[in-house]
């Protein structure tokens, strides 16, 4: 009889196997299964949302599900990215970053309580483009060494305007002052846009601001172009130098965005919106029409963005530090 007592155990863990199927957690979907929710922290019209846009629809093509593009300005880009830092990380809620949102908001307003290198799973760098220093055409200076020039022989008489403390615009006009030991005067306005506007007018002599928004006004000699801060010329205005051809050799910046989601995401995910992007970026009509706005693809992997990120964080608490910069 006990010669029979294996078998009639293996019998009943089998019949206990069978019971118990249903209670087994169920197989894990595979993502994504539902809608994406990709969060622009700035109003639309703009270089990240153009970009961001962008990036959703052919997300939305190479994963098989929407990818629903949310618009929400507000404290230079800090609200939305605090609202996608709180967010359950399941790779269902993404938001595009930029300089301000994801490297200086942290450094200039207190009020942000989100730390960048902490608080999100950084997916992909996406693209970059350099900033153009715009002269108006009633300004008596042609090239940078002008600027400085006329800066240095009267003190805060050039009238710099800027779109908003901690934006790519006041960033890159910090680093030039520090560089050059000039001053200027400070002209704040709520954009781009309004900014320009003002520079045709001769309101304010001075700006810069991402090359996306400023070629046509260039190339129309509406807005005299006197630098590029990349390392490189601008195809579309071969004949503006770069800072560093301009006698500026460590004024060059780049305004850039990237994708990132709530820390702690899953790193299949993580590695699945990547490995997308990245086949993203090296589409021929993307990168046409990225390259037709000045905008550079940047392709790596989500350690590289994480780095480059905290790197830039680094860099402009320097230059935050150096020029006691912080939102009143």
């Amino acid at each position: 009889m006990h010669r029979f007592l294996p078998a009639r155990r293996t019998a009943l863990a089998g019949l206990l196997a069978v019971a118990l199927a249903p209670l087994a957690a169920p197989a894990q979907t595979a993502y994504p299964s539902k809608p994406i929710t990709l969060v622009i922290p700035f109003p639309p019209g703009g270089q990240t949302d153009v970009v961001g846009r962008l990036i959703g629809e052919r997300l939305s093509q190479r994963l098989g599900q929407p990818v629903v593009v949310e618009n929400k300005p507000g404290v230079n880009g800090s609200l939305a990215s605090d609202a996608v830092a709180r967010a359950k990380p399941d790779g269902y809620t993404l938001v595009v970053g930029g300089p301000g949102t994801h490297a200086i908001n942290q450094l200039v307003n207190p009020n942000v309580k989100y730390d960048t290198r902490k608080d999100f799973t950084h997916i992909a760098m996406l693209g970059r483009v350099p900033m153009l220093l715009l002269a108006s055409p009633t300004l008596k200076a042609n090239t940078v060494a002008d600027v400085v020039a006329l800066a240095k022989a009267k003190p805060d008489s050039v009238n710099m305007a800027l779109t908003g403390i901690g934006s790519s615009s006041h960033m890159t006009t910090e680093l030039f002052k520090q560089a050059a030991g000039i001053t200027f005067n400070n002209v704040p306005y709520k954009g781009d846009v309004p900014a320009m506007t003002d520079v045709i007018g001769g309101q304010a002599d001075l700006l810069f601001v991402p090359a996306t928004s400023a070629i046509t006004f260039a190339q129309a000699g509406k807005l005299r172009a006197l630098a590029v801060t990349g390392d490189k010329r601008l195809a579309a205005l071969p004949n503006v130098p770069t800072m560093p051809e301009a006698g500026q050799a460590s004024v060059i910046n780049y305004s850039w965005t990237s994708l990132a989601g709530p820390a702690g995401m899953p790193a299949d995910i993580v590695q699945k919106l990547n490995q997308a992007c990245q086949a993203i970026l090296a589409e021929p009509e993307v990168v046409a029409r990225l390259a037709a706005m000045s905008n550079e693809t940047t392709p790596g992997t989500p350690a590289q963005a994480a780095s480059f990120i905290a790197a830039e964080v680094a860099r402009w608490s320097d230059v935050v530090k150096k020029g006691n910069i912080q939102v009143q």
